[in-house]
């Protein structure tokens, strides 16, 4: 990412907090995380469609996406910006979204993307106890190929295109066949983590109805309410490149806190939440950050300031 400023106006993060205290959205109070002046990462609830309509790209139309508005909202909120979307989750997919404040730092993140130098973390409740998994970790490393628009496993060499996914089991139930995994995504195929969970490894996502059709497991169905519509797949961390203003490189990690739903499930399934997964997180070269890392800090929409650092 350019070490450039990224908006004309030489506004502090706290200055961008401020005006988001005083000018923002209820949805954006709601759901940033971070912000400065080169981006903006947001806690993604279900049902947001991460792709920009064709009204926000200036084409005239009768409806648009969820985006459309947020992204004016945006605008609205920081002075010069112009918001770019530069990756995509899910409409189901909960978790760490980041946008882009204009479209040079949108090229930047853009190559970091192509260039796999940012890093995307999962959570995951999988329809699977413990007795599912041979080893508590590995490494899936099998294409996908698509027909229709659908995805599905493929074999090495043919017409697969390649897919890695790093995957670790971090807690099971003992009253029902579900499990909570954390999953490293290093290739970006549609669906990738859907299909490798529901196909390789056989344990499809808690609500995923597209990649398996098998009914929920009675045990779980009396365990707990499942939510119609939800998938229980979370982007639980982000990290990227970014450049200090004397131009040293440094990454930047932001932890999104998981979904009530999502927190709830575990807590009557039995299945224990890490503690650095039970709240947001800014991380500095992958450690958590304190104030004596950094200046930044994290935007907290319960008091409307910035969040307080780790002592």
């Amino acid at each position: 990412m350019a070490s450039t400023s990224a908006l004309k106006t030489k506004l502090s993060q706290q200055d961008i907090y401020r005006l988001l205290q005083q000018r923002g959205s209820a949805f954006l109070k709601q759901h940033v995380l971070f912000a400065d002046r080169q981006v903006v990462i947001l806690n993604k609830p279900p049902g947001i469609v991460s792709q920009l309509g064709a009204s926000a790209r200036g084409q005239k139309r009768e409806s648009s996406t969820p985006l459309d508005p947020i992204f004016s909202h945006i605008r609205r909120w920081i002075p010069n910006s112009d918001p770019h979307p530069v990756h995509r989750l899910d409409k189901a997919t909960t978790g760490t979204f980041l946008i882009a404040l204009n479209s040079n730092v949108a090229k930047a993140m853009s190559s970091q993307f192509q260039q796999g130098t940012v890093s995307k973390t999962y959570l995951a409740l999988v329809r699977g106890g413990p007795q599912s998994f041979s080893n508590k970790s590995g490494i899936i490393d099998v294409p996908l190929i698509y027909r229709d628009g659908r995805g599905d496993i493929g074999r090495k060499g043919k017409d697969g295109k390649e897919a890695l996914t790093e995957w670790e089991l971090v807690s099971s139930s003992s009253k029902a066949p579900l499990s909570l995994l954390r999953l490293q995504l290093h290739t970006g195929g549609k669906h990738q983590l859907r299909i490798h969970l529901a196909k390789v490894l056989k344990a499809p996502i808690l609500g995923d109805t597209l990649h398996s059709q098998s009914s929920v497991h009675s045990s779980i169905s009396a365990l707990t309410q499942v939510p119609e519509n939800r998938l229980f797949l979370h982007a639980s961390e982000i990290s990227f490149f970014k450049y200090h203003e004397r131009g040293k490189r440094y990454r930047l990690g932001v932890r999104a806190p998981l979904a009530g739903d999502f927190r709830r499930i575990c807590r009557e399934a039995g299945i224990v939440i890490p503690p650095e997964e039970r709240g947001a997180a800014l991380l500095i070269n992958d450690q958590i950050a304190s104030e004596q890392d950094t200046e930044l800090r994290l935007w907290d929409p319960n008091t409307l300031e910035s969040r307080p650092l780790a002592p």
